[in-house]
């Protein structure tokens, strides 16, 4: 997905480790998309890290337990 900031990248490559894609909205959000069929939405420009920080803790709460095969930092 192009036109990323690089932190959202990383964020991108995390959630992936988890079983998440993500696609851009009509309206420029990111929806985030498990394998499993659960669903994230986020903006596509977080205002701080603070919004990815949060984005990446929602996907881990809805990450099927069992599932998490991405080492948290």
């Amino acid at each position: 997905m192009n036109g990323l900031h690089s932190d959202m990248r990383r964020l991108r490559k995390k959630a992936a480790a988890l079983g998440w894609s993500a696609a851009r909205t009509n309206g420029g959000h990111l929806r985030w998309t498990h394998k499993t069929g659960g669903i994230v939405f986020s903006p596509s420009t977080p205002s701080d890290v603070r919004s990815m920080r949060n984005t990446l803790a929602r996907i881990k709460r809805e990450t099927p337990k069992g599932d998490h095969t991405y080492a948290t930092q």
